[in-house]
């Protein structure tokens, strides 16, 4: 597919700075994030994939050893950076306020470790102003794209702003998380990425965590992808008897895919206001995917095996 096609096709996504991405754990939300990376860059775009993980899963796909941090270029015009909460706060105070020397006088690990822990939601409104920083205040790339965490987390996380707010803390802290959540409303500028795949107890989990994600998010639901789809089977006149018992699950596999799709379809656009929208992917299932990822890669893995429509499973 040519690239200008498939900018089209996820217009709705690459038209905001800023994408953030959760879903359901080990679905390949990371390797989404690192295709969205490189076809952008390959694009022509700077992009910068943040994390905030105990172990960087995006470098390795490049073919480097896991990085921390600092951003790390691992192709042109794609960097990674893997930030935790000692560090970010480093960055915040060095980068963001200025208060290089401050810091080196005041603050060690385990200072910056004791004020995290004392103070309920610091580090994740400091998570949420570093994406700020890097999209905004220090804008040296085109996306900045978010490997978030799991949806359960990254519930969490979004309801932080508010939370902190409800405390009434004043000062700094109030006005820092304020303008995050001003930020993070912005629908012309960051925008939510859910990555599922087609499985009835993943489908109903999206569709549980959509609706509750929607009244406590300032962000915006973009998309959903359905990763690891496989392609539909038409048996024809075909009896299944006839089949061999690989076939028999392959045929199985398939089927149950498209029911999943089709239910996630149907509830989905029987929402009433945004989600009945939004723009929903099914990506190929690529199977075993070998690293590092080559040229070209992104491109041929975001091509979407077919769009999920308004009436059926499928289109």
């Amino acid at each position: 597919m040519d690239p200008s096609d498939l900018m089209h096709i996820y217009k709705d996504i690459f038209a905001k700075k800023l994408v953030l991405i959760t879903g359901k754990g080990g679905i390949g939300k990371s390797l989404i994030a690192a295709a969205l990376g490189q076809f952008l860059a390959e694009a022509g775009k700077n992009v910068l994939i943040v994390q905030n993980a105990s172990l960087d899963q995006i470098s390795p796909l490049f073919g480097l050893a896991p990085g921390y941090d600092e951003a790390v270029r691992v192709q042109p015009g794609l960097d990674v950076l893997n930030i935790d909460a000692i560090a970010n706060f480093r960055d915040y105070m060095v980068e963001h306020l200025g208060q290089k020397r401050l810091y080196k006088t005041v603050f060690s690990n385990r200072t910056v470790k004791g004020l995290i822990d004392a103070m309920p939601g610091w580090a994740d409104v400091m998570l949420l102003g570093r994406l700020l920083f890097e999209t905004e205040l220090r804008p040296r790339h085109d996306y900045v794209i978010f490997d978030g965490p799991a949806s359960g987390h990254f519930l969490n996380l979004m309801t932080t702003p508010d939370s902190v707010l409800s405390m009434s803390f004043g000062g700094p802290l109030a006005k820092e998380t304020q303008r995050v959540k001003d930020f993070l409303s912005d629908q012309a500028k960051c925008t939510m990425l859910y990555v599922g795949v087609p499985e009835e107890l993943v489908v109903s989990e999206c569709l549980d965590f959509l609706p509750r994600l929607l009244k406590v998010s300032p962000v915006s639901v973009g998309g959903v992808i359905m990763n690891r789809t496989p392609p539909p089977i038409r048996l024809g006149q075909n009896p299944d008897v006839q089949l061999k018992p690989a076939e028999r699950y392959a045929v199985r596999h398939s089927d149950a895919a498209e029911e999943a799709l089709a239910m996630l379809a149907a509830d989905l656009r029987g929402e009433k206001g945004t989600l009945d929208s939004i723009p929903m992917w099914a990506l190929a299932d690529f199977g075993f995917i070998k690293e590092p990822l080559p040229a070209g890669f992104g491109r041929q893995f975001l091509t979407p095996l077919r769009r999920i429509d308004r009436v059926g499973a499928s289109s």
